[in-house]
């Protein structure tokens, strides 16, 4: 019961946020997991992400990912993310379902530009299935240059900071600041640091 009604409370938390989100714009959420074995069972890649941060000096951020649409739910809205995971690869999920079964902190940056949705919605076709590359994941931070793959993104697959910045390209956000705007070679962390909007904590637990 105890647990139930925290559930509850996250839920109704997150929703008075979503509700105060501009529909109409670009939302980021930043997943900042606690190094511990609840979350290490849900992201086996944490260790190599928290490694990443420690090297580079960096907020240690996880995981990324975008809002795809917003979800009527009541006198209020839940939304789906955008994003990628280990299993199933490009991937669209509930963010309380999500939120619900990790330890740690989310972060939600709103940039000041308006969605366009058609290429919105012709990202998420694109992409959505696109399998994961633990390789790919665990280079991003080292420079290289591997324009080929991101052409051709189907032949090699991807990861989640990899799938957000292309996202954000398409929509016309320039990151070019980061890494030099080579989505392979920019982490979650890379992103987080690259102060594309206005940043909140959406929530701890």
């Amino acid at each position: 019961m105890k647990k139930d009604l925290k559930i509850l409370k996250l839920k109704n938390d997150l929703k008075k946020k979503i509700n105060q989100l501009d529909k109409n714009k670009i939302h980021i959420f930043y997943f900042k997991y606690y190094l511990n074995w609840h979350n290490f069972y849900q992201n086996p890649l944490l260790i190599t992400t928290k490694i990443l941060s420690k090297w580079n000096g960096d907020k240690d951020i996880d995981h990324v990912g975008h809002i795809s649409n917003f979800i009527p739910n009541g006198d209020g809205y839940l939304v789906n993310i955008f994003e990628a995971s280990v299993k199933r690869g490009m991937e669209e999920n509930g963010l309380f379902d999500k939120v619900k079964k990790i330890q740690g902190e989310v972060y939600v940056e709103t940039i000041d530009k308006d969605i366009n949705f058609e290429k919105h919605d012709e990202f998420k076709k694109r992409y959505f299935a696109v399998p994961y590359s633990k390789r790919l994941a665990a280079m991003s931070g080292i420079d290289w240059n591997l324009i080929d793959s991101v052409n051709n993104p189907k032949s090699s697959g991807g990861f989640c900071s990899w799938l957000t910045a292309l996202y954000l390209k398409n929509q016309g956000v320039d990151i070019n600041h980061i890494e030099n705007g080579n989505p392979l070679e920019i982490t979650p962390a890379d992103l987080y640091h690259g102060n594309l909007g206005n940043k909140s904590i959406l929530f701890k637990y």
